[in-house]
Parts: C-alpha cells; structure tokens; sequence
C-alpha cells in the first residue's frame, strides 16, 4: 500500500465521520486526502471537490506569520495549534481555531498533517463587542465628572434573604428598628473598584486605599438612605437615588447626590453601581440666594414702611391722642370738689386700651421691619389677610378705598412665614391703590377660598382700568414698572415669597374691567 493510500484509507478514518469538529488530512505537498462530513458542512465545500486539492488554496487560509512559518513549525516540532483565518466556498470570512498534527507510519516517516479544526467567528465576535463595550464603559467609568463606585454587594444578599426565611416582611421597617444590621451590611459591602474623580473627592491620591467597606463613608445620620437602597433593590426597582450626607477618608462630611442603578444582570452577579455628585457647591449657592432674597425681601419692607409713613403716624398718633384727651378729663373729674371715681375709672379703662392699641401697631410695624430668617407655622389666612387690611386701614380710608372681604370660613391652614405672607398681601393692596388713583369708584375685594385642585386660593381683585396686554407677561419681571416712581420690584418679591411657600402667583383682567391677583398656596 502507497503513502497516499494510506493517509486515504488508513485505520479509523472512518470513526472520523461521526466527530462535529472539521477534520482533514493533507499529503506533505499540501493537497487534500481526507475530508469528513464536518468539513463539508464548515467550508461548503463537498468531498470529490476538495480531495486533491490544495488545501490553503481552496480555504484562503491567512496568518500574521505566514502559512509558511506555521508548515516550517509543524514540520519542525510535529505540532501547531493557533488561530486563522479561512473562507467558505460562499466567500464568508471565518476564524477557525485549528490544531495540526504530523501523521507518520510505522517507521517514523512523515506520511502529511492531520488538522482538527472548529469555527469560533461567531465567539471572537462576540468577545470583540464585549471587550469594546468594556473599554467604552471603563472610558465612561474613569471619565465622567461625577464619582462613580463598584461594589461587591453578594454579602447583602445572602443577609436579606436570611431575613426573609426567618419570617421578617417589611424590610424597610425591620432596618428602621434594627439600624445597626444596616451598619454590618455596610461592612461586608466592598468596594471593587472606584474612579479618578471618586479618589480626587473621597481619598487623598491613593485609589487603594479607598477599596475597603463602604461603611467609613457613610454618616451615622445618612443610615437611612443605605436602607432605603437595599430595601429598592431587592424591589427589583431600576435605580434609587437621594440627597444625603457622605464621608471622606479624612472624616469631612458633604452634601451629596447618592444614586444605585440595579440593572439585572449585575444585581445577578452581586456587583452594585453607584454614582455620587458632590452638590456642595451648588447648597452653598443656593443658601446664598436664600440670604440674598431675604435681604430683599427685608429692603422691600423697609421701603414701603417709608412710603407709609404718615399713614404709620397717623395710626399711632389716634390712641396716643385718645390717651392723651382721656387723661386730662381724667384729671378734671379728680380736681372737682367731689371727684367722681366711676367716671375716672371709665376713662382709665380707656386709655389701657388705647395704650394696647398703640402697642399692637407698633408690633405690626417692627414685624414688619424686622429682619429674621422665616418662620414657617400653620397659619390661618383669613386672619392674616385681616392683619394686612387692619395695617392700610388709614391708607385706605384716605383714598377712598371701599375693602370687601369675602372669606371662606373653616379653611385647611397654610404652612408660611406670616411675616411675609403680610408682606405679600400688602404689596397687592398698595398696588392696587395706586392703580385706582385716577378712579371714580375705588374697591378693592378680598376673597379666599378652597382650590378645586387642592390649596387654597387667595384673590385680590380691584376696579381700576386693568393690565394693559402688552404688559400682562412682564409684571413679574425684575425692574418692570409703570409707574414713574416705581423700581419694578414689588411683584418680583411677591412671587419670590410665594413661590418659596411652594406655592404660585398669577395676575390678569376681572370680567369688570380691573386687575386680579390671584395666589395659590399648598
């Protein structure tokens, strides 16, 4: 029997069939002389077409090193088994992870190479994507403004579960009793891995040493946002985020913005991504402007004190005037021959009350002025919408304002500082009164009432000529006046005020012609 026949035909060829993975038999000038049915099935092409032929010609097979170098390995030490690339007789690419071997007779003679080969495109295309999406997401992971953290959260899991099975059903409640589970379960949380902008926030240059627990970098006081993350994990919610406070290494505490994404197939894995923002720069801006306001809030009261300030004299000098007029009819009844005591101890009675009168407007008045942070309490709006009335009652009476009040009793309370809830009630009379100072018929009408929304709703509504359109978008505006006078900023800090409440503010035309002022509060 020949060389060639005995690669053809050789013992055991025929087992050969029954194998999923390509095998073929090349003679030593590289022509094919074994082809099974795997082959067939890989490459596309049938036996009677491809025995005899030239294997690397038919199959386009290609390496870095060149086929020859891999025929000089082979050749050289009996084996190779590496990666090429081949194609189908339909022209497809493919990326055949292959093995040959040096098949040799009984004496030791070279008789050709066996290969076994398999397809693995399919495979490598895959770890392709993958390793892409792990460099695009590692890139992200390092690049990105905000800290970003990956933890080991399978301990977590492994305790929850042993919490349900020993019967607890609320989880967030059983955490709120038990705070101290929550600081173990931040104990067995480990940190895997952080990056830059995570070590420049929390560390001090050394990554390492940041991968530890995550229970240092969680106050005491912020225990509860930890809870509520593990309590929407495992409610197989998306991601939970929450404002809180966190640690760094050195023990400095900061505001922050703490959000848990749970996408399924980490959570399956027991890793936990979580991004933190350092928003203390963004609280020390806004308590900036929450001073700034209140400053102009206050410089706004102060000036329309100024503007009132013979209506304010006019008012105090009334009871001091009654004082002052009951006193010396006082003194007379003492002086007679027979002073009478009961007209005396009339006039008295007077006079405290009129001292108690000049009092309350003082009071009114300092409110008025003080500069205090708010207060926020339940406030009963009816009584303070009087309050603001009581206060312009000369004003009004001077230029002929008729006050309707038309007040829904047994309103829900509203939560506000009732300095500036004054405030804004006042501003909206004195405009009003200023809007009607070339009116016949001036009214001002105040009403309350229940919101169909929710709320309350408070109006303020008068007879003067009305908004002119082209100005119905601009009232709120800061420095937007009509007035010659005017600096534009009354209605600002009216709906600055308001909107701090949580509530809002809007103006338009009455169906008689005058403007309405209306603002709801929550």
């Amino acid at each position: 029997m020949s060389d060639a026949q005995s690669i053809e035909s050789g013992p055991g060829l025929d087992v050969l069939e029954l194998i999923h993975e390509s095998i073929f038999v090349r003679d030593l000038n590289g022509r094919i002389r074994y082809w099974n049915q795997a082959c067939v099935a890989l490459y596309g092409w049938p036996a009677e077409q491809a025995l005899g032929k030239l294997a690397h010609e038919l199959l386009g097979s290609q390496h870095a090193d060149g086929i020859e170098a891999l025929e000089a390995q082979v050749n050289s030490l009996g084996r190779w088994d590496g990666e090429l690339t081949r194609q189908r007789a339909n022209g497809q690419t493919l990326l055949i992870d292959a093995r040959w071997s040096l098949h040799k007779n009984a004496q030791g003679d070279a008789l050709g190479i066996v290969e076994i080969g398999r397809d693995i495109s399919a495979r490598k295309a895959i770890e392709h994507s993958l390793a892409e999406s792990e460099y695009r997401y590692r890139n992200l992971f390092q690049a990105m403004a905000a800290s970003f953290w990956e933890l080991d959260f399978t301990p977590i899991g492994t305790m929850v579960r042993q919490l349900f099975a020993a019967g607890v059903s609320d989880l967030a409640q059983h955490f709120a009793d038990h705070p101290q589970l929550v600081r173990e379960m931040m104990l067995r949380t480990r940190v895997l891995d952080v990056n830059e902008q995570t070590v420049r926030l929390f560390g001090r240059g050394d990554k390492t040493e940041l991968l530890q627990s995550v229970e240092p970098f969680w106050p005491s006081a912020s225990t509860e946002v930890f809870a509520h993350s593990i309590v929407a994990a495992v409610s197989r919610q998306l991601n939970y985020s929450k404002e809180t406070r966190l640690r760094t290494i050195d023990g400095r505490e900061f505001d922050a913005l703490f959000t848990a994404s749970f996408p399924p197939e980490n959570m399956k894995k027991g890793i936990l991504m979580v991004g933190v923002i350092d928003l203390s720069e963004r609280n020390q801006a806004f308590a900036a402007l929450e001073r700034m306001q209140a400053e102009l809030m206050h410089a706004a009261r102060v000036s329309m004190l100024g503007e009132l300030t013979a209506s304010i004299a006019h008012e105090i000098n009334q009871p001091l005037a009654a004082i002052a007029t009951n006193g010396e009819a006082g003194l007379r009844w003492l002086n007679r021959p027979l002073p009478n005591t009961e007209e005396v101890r009339t006039l008295t009675e007077r006079m405290v009350a009129d001292a108690r009168r000049a009092a309350d407007i003082i009071t009114r008045i300092r409110s008025m002025a003080r500069h205090q942070s708010p207060q926020r309490a339940p406030q009963v709006l009816n009584n303070v919408v009087k309050e603001a009335v009581q206060f312009l009652r000369h004003e009004l009476q001077a230029q002929g304002v008729e006050v309707r009040l038309k007040l829904t009793p047994n309103l829900p309370k509203v939560q506000a500082d009732r300095t500036l809830l004054q405030q804004v009630i006042v501003n909206l009379l004195v405009n009003a009164m200023q809007a009607m100072a070339e009116s016949e018929q001036r009214q001002i009408t105040l009403s309350t009432r229940a919101h169909d929304s929710g709320g309350i709703e408070l109006g303020v509504e008068d007879s003067g000529p009305g908004i002119a359109e082209e100005n119905l978008g601009k009232l709120f505006d800061s420095f937007f006046t009509t007035k010659a006078s005017g600096m534009g900023m009354g209605l600002p800090i009216c709906r600055t005020i308001v909107e701090s409440l949580g509530g809002s503010i809007t103006a338009a035309n009455s169906d008689g012609g005058g403007a309405r002022f209306v603002v709801h509060l929550s």
